[in-house]
Protein backbone atom coordinates (compact mmCIF):
# COMPACT_ATOMS: atom_id res chain seq x y z
CA UNK A 1 0.00 0.00 0.00
CA UNK A 2 1.06 3.18 -0.98
CA UNK A 3 1.41 5.69 1.80
CA UNK A 4 -0.16 9.30 1.34
CA UNK A 5 3.04 11.70 0.97
CA UNK A 6 3.14 15.08 3.50
CA UNK A 7 0.84 17.97 2.07
CA UNK A 8 3.73 20.25 0.27
CA UNK A 9 6.11 16.87 -0.43
CA UNK A 10 8.05 17.85 -3.87
CA UNK A 11 8.04 21.43 -3.04
CA UNK A 12 11.63 23.11 -3.11
CA UNK A 13 11.83 26.29 -1.04
CA UNK A 14 14.81 28.83 -0.70
CA UNK A 15 14.58 30.12 2.19
CA UNK A 16 16.83 33.57 1.93
CA UNK A 17 16.35 35.06 5.23
CA UNK A 18 17.51 35.71 8.76
CA UNK A 19 16.63 36.03 12.42
CA UNK A 20 13.05 34.81 13.38
CA UNK A 21 9.97 35.66 10.77
CA UNK A 22 11.62 34.83 7.94
CA UNK A 23 13.26 31.46 8.64
CA UNK A 24 10.05 30.55 10.69
CA UNK A 25 7.90 30.92 7.35
CA UNK A 26 10.06 28.69 5.95
CA UNK A 27 9.86 25.81 8.79
CA UNK A 28 6.23 25.85 8.57
CA UNK A 29 6.75 24.89 5.22
CA UNK A 30 9.02 22.38 6.22
CA UNK A 31 6.82 21.00 8.51
CA UNK A 32 4.27 20.08 6.16
CA UNK A 33 6.86 18.40 3.79
CA UNK A 34 9.00 20.90 1.47
CA UNK A 35 12.78 20.53 0.96
CA UNK A 36 13.79 24.16 2.48
CA UNK A 37 17.04 25.27 1.08
CA UNK A 38 18.41 27.98 3.52
CA UNK A 39 20.79 30.72 2.18
CA UNK A 40 23.63 31.82 4.91
CA UNK A 41 26.57 34.24 4.78
CA UNK A 42 29.41 32.71 4.11
CA UNK A 43 31.20 34.82 6.53
CA UNK A 44 28.88 34.97 9.53
CA UNK A 45 26.10 33.41 11.50
CA UNK A 46 22.88 35.16 11.89
CA UNK A 47 22.26 36.14 15.25
CA UNK A 48 20.01 33.95 16.52
CA UNK A 49 22.11 30.86 15.62
CA UNK A 50 25.29 32.79 17.55
CA UNK A 51 23.15 33.56 20.38
CA UNK A 52 22.13 31.21 23.22
CA UNK A 53 21.80 29.85 26.82
CA UNK A 54 23.88 26.55 26.24
CA UNK A 55 28.51 27.04 25.24
CA UNK A 56 28.36 23.67 23.36
CA UNK A 57 25.31 24.52 21.18
CA UNK A 58 26.49 28.56 20.77
CA UNK A 59 29.69 27.91 19.84
CA UNK A 60 28.26 25.44 17.17
CA UNK A 61 26.01 28.10 16.29
CA UNK A 62 23.23 25.92 17.09
CA UNK A 63 21.42 28.64 19.46
CA UNK A 64 18.27 27.05 21.07
CA UNK A 65 16.25 29.97 19.30
CA UNK A 66 17.51 28.80 16.05
CA UNK A 67 17.12 24.90 16.98
CA UNK A 68 13.73 25.52 17.40
CA UNK A 69 13.23 26.46 13.51
CA UNK A 70 16.17 25.44 11.50
CA UNK A 71 15.14 21.34 11.51
CA UNK A 72 14.83 19.86 8.71
CA UNK A 73 16.57 22.68 6.65
CA UNK A 74 19.57 22.15 4.35
CA UNK A 75 22.19 25.02 4.16
CA UNK A 76 24.29 26.75 2.00
CA UNK A 77 26.68 29.64 2.60
CA UNK A 78 28.02 31.80 0.20
CA UNK A 79 28.82 35.26 -0.72
CA UNK A 80 25.99 36.44 -2.87
CA UNK A 81 28.19 39.15 -3.98
CA UNK A 82 30.52 36.82 -6.01
CA UNK A 83 29.77 35.70 -9.52
CA UNK A 84 30.22 31.99 -8.85
CA UNK A 85 27.54 31.81 -6.06
CA UNK A 86 24.97 34.39 -8.33
CA UNK A 87 25.47 31.64 -10.70
CA UNK A 88 24.43 28.82 -8.18
CA UNK A 89 21.39 30.81 -6.76
CA UNK A 90 20.44 31.22 -9.93
CA UNK A 91 20.34 27.53 -11.19
CA UNK A 92 18.35 26.97 -7.36
CA UNK A 93 15.93 29.32 -7.53
CA UNK A 94 15.41 28.66 -10.85
CA UNK A 95 15.14 25.18 -9.45
CA UNK A 96 12.58 26.53 -6.71
CA UNK A 97 8.83 26.63 -6.08
CA UNK A 98 8.71 29.35 -3.59
CA UNK A 99 11.70 32.03 -2.57
CA UNK A 100 11.36 33.66 0.76
CA UNK A 101 13.18 36.63 1.28
CA UNK A 102 13.39 39.38 4.03
CA UNK A 103 15.97 41.93 2.76
CA UNK A 104 15.39 45.90 3.26
CA UNK A 105 13.07 46.84 -0.04
CA UNK A 106 14.96 46.91 -2.99
CA UNK A 107 18.26 44.72 -2.02
CA UNK A 108 17.37 41.29 -3.45
CA UNK A 109 16.89 43.49 -6.62
CA UNK A 110 20.48 44.96 -6.24
CA UNK A 111 21.65 42.00 -5.34
CA UNK A 112 20.87 40.76 -8.85
CA UNK A 113 17.41 39.03 -8.34
CA UNK A 114 14.75 41.12 -8.93
CA UNK A 115 11.69 39.39 -7.92
CA UNK A 116 9.12 40.57 -11.29
CA UNK A 117 12.10 39.55 -13.38
CA UNK A 118 12.86 36.07 -11.69
CA UNK A 119 9.12 35.21 -12.28
CA UNK A 120 9.18 36.05 -15.71
CA UNK A 121 12.02 33.67 -16.20
CA UNK A 122 10.56 30.88 -13.48
CA UNK A 123 6.83 31.21 -14.10
CA UNK A 124 6.43 28.69 -11.49
CA UNK A 125 7.99 30.74 -9.19
CA UNK A 126 6.40 32.56 -6.03
CA UNK A 127 9.15 35.24 -4.39
CA UNK A 128 7.81 36.18 -0.68
CA UNK A 129 9.27 39.36 0.02
CA UNK A 130 8.66 39.81 4.22
CA UNK A 131 9.57 43.66 5.27
CA UNK A 132 9.05 45.90 8.28
CA UNK A 133 6.56 48.45 7.31
CA UNK A 134 5.79 47.46 4.24
CA UNK A 135 7.77 47.65 0.43
CA UNK A 136 7.40 51.58 0.21
CA UNK A 137 9.59 52.11 3.06
CA UNK A 138 13.38 51.83 4.04
CA UNK A 139 13.22 52.58 8.08
CA UNK A 140 14.25 49.58 10.15
CA UNK A 141 12.14 47.60 11.99
CA UNK A 142 12.64 44.61 14.92
CA UNK A 143 9.39 43.50 16.93
CA UNK A 144 9.99 45.88 19.51
CA UNK A 145 9.48 48.36 16.92
CA UNK A 146 6.84 47.02 15.48
CA UNK A 147 4.46 46.49 18.74
CA UNK A 148 4.80 50.22 19.46
CA UNK A 149 4.09 51.25 16.19
CA UNK A 150 1.52 48.82 15.83
CA UNK A 151 -0.60 50.28 18.73
CA UNK A 152 0.06 46.80 20.54
CA UNK A 153 2.07 48.07 23.40
CA UNK A 154 -0.63 50.28 23.95
CA UNK A 155 -3.06 47.89 23.92
CA UNK A 156 -0.94 45.60 26.59
CA UNK A 157 -1.17 48.64 29.07
CA UNK A 158 -0.76 47.72 32.19
CA UNK A 159 -3.30 49.07 35.24
CA UNK A 160 -1.79 52.51 35.23
CA UNK A 161 -1.76 53.18 31.22
CA UNK A 162 1.95 52.85 30.85
CA UNK A 163 2.30 50.86 27.40
CA UNK A 164 4.30 47.68 27.88
CA UNK A 165 5.70 45.54 25.26
CA UNK A 166 4.31 41.63 25.15
CA UNK A 167 7.71 39.36 26.48
CA UNK A 168 8.55 37.67 23.26
CA UNK A 169 8.85 38.52 20.00
CA UNK A 170 5.03 37.61 18.86
CA UNK A 171 5.24 39.90 16.00
CA UNK A 172 8.12 37.77 14.17
CA UNK A 173 6.13 34.52 14.75
CA UNK A 174 2.30 36.42 13.13
CA UNK A 175 4.17 37.48 10.24
CA UNK A 176 5.55 34.13 9.73
CA UNK A 177 2.59 32.45 9.62
CA UNK A 178 1.00 34.85 7.78
CA UNK A 179 3.86 34.59 5.35
CA UNK A 180 3.21 30.87 5.56
CA UNK A 181 -0.24 31.40 4.33
CA UNK A 182 0.21 33.53 1.81
CA UNK A 183 2.80 31.23 0.45
CA UNK A 184 0.47 28.71 0.30
CA UNK A 185 -2.65 30.88 -1.13
CA UNK A 186 -0.18 31.44 -4.35
CA UNK A 187 0.75 27.59 -5.09
CA UNK A 188 -2.94 27.02 -5.06
CA UNK A 189 -3.55 29.54 -7.43
CA UNK A 190 -0.62 28.79 -9.19
CA UNK A 191 -1.92 25.00 -9.39
CA UNK A 192 -5.03 25.72 -9.83
CA UNK A 193 -6.98 24.20 -13.32
CA UNK A 194 -8.01 27.48 -14.83
CA UNK A 195 -8.93 26.25 -18.15
CA UNK A 196 -6.38 27.63 -20.35
CA UNK A 197 -2.90 27.28 -18.78
CA UNK A 198 -1.53 27.19 -15.62
CA UNK A 199 -2.00 30.77 -13.66
CA UNK A 200 1.90 32.49 -13.50
CA UNK A 201 3.83 32.62 -9.81
CA UNK A 202 3.41 35.83 -8.47
CA UNK A 203 5.31 38.07 -5.93
CA UNK A 204 3.83 38.77 -2.15
CA UNK A 205 4.22 41.65 0.57
CA UNK A 206 4.04 40.33 4.35
CA UNK A 207 4.79 43.31 6.53
CA UNK A 208 5.12 43.01 10.32
CA UNK A 209 3.26 45.72 10.58
CA UNK A 210 0.31 44.60 8.41
CA UNK A 211 0.76 41.07 10.33
CA UNK A 212 0.38 43.18 13.76
CA UNK A 213 -2.33 44.81 13.06
CA UNK A 214 -4.44 41.97 11.68
CA UNK A 215 -4.05 40.21 14.72
CA UNK A 216 -5.11 43.58 16.36
CA UNK A 217 -8.75 43.78 14.75
CA UNK A 218 -10.47 43.11 18.15
CA UNK A 219 -8.48 46.49 19.70
CA UNK A 220 -9.45 49.24 16.90
CA UNK A 221 -12.28 47.89 15.55
CA UNK A 222 -14.88 49.93 17.88
CA UNK A 223 -12.94 53.49 16.58
CA UNK A 224 -13.18 52.19 13.00
CA UNK A 225 -16.85 51.30 13.28
CA UNK A 226 -18.53 53.04 15.77
CA UNK A 227 -16.20 55.89 16.64
CA UNK A 228 -15.95 54.78 20.61
CA UNK A 229 -13.26 52.99 22.15
CA UNK A 230 -13.27 51.48 25.53
CA UNK A 231 -10.69 51.64 28.16
CA UNK A 232 -8.72 48.58 28.45
CA UNK A 233 -5.64 47.04 30.38
CA UNK A 234 -3.88 43.71 30.44
CA UNK A 235 -4.81 43.12 33.64
CA UNK A 236 -8.45 42.71 32.61
CA UNK A 237 -9.99 40.45 30.64
CA UNK A 238 -10.60 41.81 26.60
CA UNK A 239 -14.19 41.33 27.36
CA UNK A 240 -14.08 43.86 30.27
CA UNK A 241 -15.93 41.17 32.32
CA UNK A 242 -15.43 42.16 36.05
CA UNK A 243 -15.62 38.93 37.28
CA UNK A 244 -12.19 38.42 35.62
CA UNK A 245 -8.52 39.35 35.73
CA UNK A 246 -5.25 37.54 37.15
CA UNK A 247 -5.63 37.62 41.01
CA UNK A 248 -2.81 36.10 43.29
CA UNK A 249 -3.58 32.78 45.12
CA UNK A 250 -1.46 31.09 48.20
CA UNK A 251 1.20 29.22 45.93
CA UNK A 252 0.85 31.53 42.21
CA UNK A 253 -1.48 33.03 40.29
CA UNK A 254 -4.84 32.47 39.07
CA UNK A 255 -6.59 33.60 35.56
CA UNK A 256 -10.31 33.61 35.19
CA UNK A 257 -12.88 34.60 32.59
CA UNK A 258 -16.45 34.96 33.37
CA UNK A 259 -17.80 36.28 30.02
CA UNK A 260 -21.46 34.49 30.61
CA UNK A 261 -23.94 34.55 33.41
CA UNK A 262 -24.10 30.37 34.02
CA UNK A 263 -19.92 31.12 34.46
CA UNK A 264 -20.39 34.11 37.07
CA UNK A 265 -22.71 32.07 39.11
CA UNK A 266 -20.79 28.69 39.05
CA UNK A 267 -18.33 31.14 40.11
CA UNK A 268 -20.21 32.37 42.77
CA UNK A 269 -21.11 28.93 44.01
CA UNK A 270 -17.74 27.83 43.94
CA UNK A 271 -16.87 30.53 46.22
CA UNK A 272 -19.92 30.08 48.47
CA UNK A 273 -18.32 25.65 48.38
CA UNK A 274 -15.42 26.89 50.18
CA UNK A 275 -17.45 28.69 52.87
CA UNK A 276 -16.43 31.84 51.62
CA UNK A 277 -18.19 35.04 53.49
CA UNK A 278 -21.90 35.71 52.71
CA UNK A 279 -21.22 39.71 53.06
CA UNK A 280 -18.19 39.36 51.17
CA UNK A 281 -19.82 37.55 48.43
CA UNK A 282 -22.51 39.89 48.52
CA UNK A 283 -20.71 42.47 48.08
CA UNK A 284 -18.78 40.92 44.94
CA UNK A 285 -22.64 40.13 43.07
CA UNK A 286 -23.05 43.96 43.71
CA UNK A 287 -19.97 45.28 42.50
CA UNK A 288 -20.32 42.82 38.83
CA UNK A 289 -23.70 43.63 38.47
CA UNK A 290 -22.32 47.30 38.61
CA UNK A 291 -19.64 46.19 36.10
CA UNK A 292 -17.32 47.96 38.86
CA UNK A 293 -14.28 46.11 37.48
CA UNK A 294 -11.58 47.65 40.15
CA UNK A 295 -14.03 46.91 42.93
CA UNK A 296 -15.08 43.32 41.59
CA UNK A 297 -11.54 42.62 41.75
CA UNK A 298 -10.32 43.48 44.34
CA UNK A 299 -13.07 41.56 46.31
CA UNK A 300 -12.31 37.96 44.11
CA UNK A 301 -9.01 38.51 44.90
CA UNK A 302 -9.67 38.33 48.36
CA UNK A 303 -11.82 35.67 48.14
CA UNK A 304 -8.82 33.66 46.11
CA UNK A 305 -5.83 34.25 48.49
CA UNK A 306 -6.31 31.16 50.40
CA UNK A 307 -6.31 28.47 48.81
CA UNK A 308 -3.48 27.14 46.00
CA UNK A 309 -3.82 26.93 42.31
CA UNK A 310 -5.07 23.14 41.84
CA UNK A 311 -7.66 23.57 44.66
CA UNK A 312 -9.19 26.17 42.62
CA UNK A 313 -8.36 24.69 39.36
CA UNK A 314 -10.27 21.57 40.34
CA UNK A 315 -13.19 23.66 41.72
CA UNK A 316 -13.49 25.97 39.50
CA UNK A 317 -13.33 23.76 36.31
CA UNK A 318 -16.28 21.42 38.19
CA UNK A 319 -18.51 24.16 38.32
CA UNK A 320 -17.97 25.10 34.67
CA UNK A 321 -15.78 28.43 35.21
CA UNK A 322 -12.78 29.01 32.80
CA UNK A 323 -9.71 29.37 34.68
CA UNK A 324 -6.26 28.18 35.25
CA UNK A 325 -3.11 28.46 37.06
CA UNK A 326 -0.85 30.94 35.52
CA UNK A 327 2.01 28.55 34.22
CA UNK A 328 5.43 29.57 32.42
CA UNK A 329 6.04 28.75 28.98
CA UNK A 330 8.88 25.52 29.60
CA UNK A 331 5.86 24.06 31.51
CA UNK A 332 3.38 24.41 29.08
CA UNK A 333 5.63 23.62 26.50
CA UNK A 334 6.40 20.26 28.16
CA UNK A 335 2.86 19.11 27.98
CA UNK A 336 2.78 19.03 24.00
CA UNK A 337 6.15 18.44 23.64
CA UNK A 338 6.03 14.48 23.30
CA UNK A 339 3.74 14.86 20.21
CA UNK A 340 6.38 16.87 18.32
CA UNK A 341 9.06 16.39 15.98
CA UNK A 342 11.80 15.13 17.90
CA UNK A 343 15.57 15.54 16.57
CA UNK A 344 19.44 14.37 17.34
CA UNK A 345 21.59 17.49 17.93
CA UNK A 346 25.17 16.46 16.88
CA UNK A 347 27.66 17.47 19.49
CA UNK A 348 31.26 16.62 19.87
CA UNK A 349 30.66 14.97 23.14
CA UNK A 350 27.55 12.79 22.15
CA UNK A 351 24.05 13.65 19.96
CA UNK A 352 21.47 15.00 22.90
CA UNK A 353 17.74 14.36 21.56
CA UNK A 354 15.29 17.30 22.15
CA UNK A 355 11.72 18.06 20.57
CA UNK A 356 11.33 21.42 18.09
CA UNK A 357 7.82 22.63 17.65
CA UNK A 358 5.31 20.83 15.79
CA UNK A 359 2.97 22.75 12.79
CA UNK A 360 0.26 23.42 15.33
CA UNK A 361 -2.52 21.40 14.17
CA UNK A 362 -3.09 17.85 13.51
CA UNK A 363 -5.02 15.88 10.82
CA UNK A 364 -5.95 12.32 10.03
CA UNK A 365 -3.73 12.43 7.53
CA UNK A 366 0.44 12.33 7.56
CA UNK A 367 1.60 15.96 8.04
CA UNK A 368 5.46 16.14 9.05
CA UNK A 369 8.02 14.03 7.34
CA UNK A 370 10.60 12.59 9.81
CA UNK A 371 13.10 15.93 10.13
CA UNK A 372 16.67 16.11 9.92
CA UNK A 373 18.23 18.05 12.78
CA UNK A 374 19.11 21.76 12.62
CA UNK A 375 22.54 21.95 10.92
CA UNK A 376 25.43 24.16 11.00
CA UNK A 377 26.20 27.19 8.88
CA UNK A 378 27.01 25.98 5.67
CA UNK A 379 26.52 22.34 6.31
CA UNK A 380 25.33 21.64 2.78
CA UNK A 381 27.42 24.12 0.58
CA UNK A 382 29.57 21.40 -0.99
CA UNK A 383 26.39 19.39 -1.96
CA UNK A 384 24.18 22.75 -3.18
CA UNK A 385 26.71 24.45 -5.35
CA UNK A 386 27.40 20.74 -7.16
CA UNK A 387 23.54 20.26 -7.16
CA UNK A 388 23.43 23.91 -9.16
CA UNK A 389 25.85 23.19 -11.72
CA UNK A 390 29.15 24.42 -10.24
CA UNK A 391 32.44 21.71 -10.93
CA UNK A 392 34.37 20.38 -7.86
CA UNK A 393 37.49 22.89 -8.92
CA UNK A 394 35.39 26.09 -8.62
CA UNK A 395 34.11 25.16 -5.78
CA UNK A 396 37.17 24.05 -3.84
CA UNK A 397 38.24 28.14 -5.37
CA UNK A 398 35.54 29.12 -3.16
CA UNK A 399 35.87 27.51 -0.19
CA UNK A 400 39.17 28.50 -0.14
CA UNK A 401 39.11 32.17 -1.59
CA UNK A 402 35.91 32.86 1.17
CA UNK A 403 32.86 33.44 -1.24
CA UNK A 404 31.70 30.26 0.10
CA UNK A 405 32.00 28.56 3.49
CA UNK A 406 31.22 25.05 5.30
CA UNK A 407 31.97 23.61 8.75
CA UNK A 408 35.33 23.86 10.13
CA UNK A 409 35.40 20.74 11.21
Amino acid sequence: MTSTPTPLAGLRVIDWTHVLAGPFAGYQLGLLGAEVIRIERADGDDMIRAKGLDAELTALGLGETFVTQGAGKRSLAIDARDPRAKQALAELIGSADVLLENFRPGKLAALGFDPQQLIARHPQLVVCSITGFGPASDRRAYDHVIQAASGLMAANADRDGKPQRVGFPLVDYAVGQQAALAVMSALYRRDRPSGEARVRGEWLQVSMMGAALTLMAPTYAGPLVSGMEMPRSASTAFSGSPLSGTFEVADGQLAIVCNAADQARGLLNALRETGTDASLLSSLHEAAELRDVPRAQALLGQALGGRSTAEWDALLTRHGVPATPVVRPAQAAAQMARDWPHVELPLPKGARRVPVPGIGFTSSEPLTPSLRAPVRRGADTRRLLAEAGLEAPTIAAMLADGAASEPAD
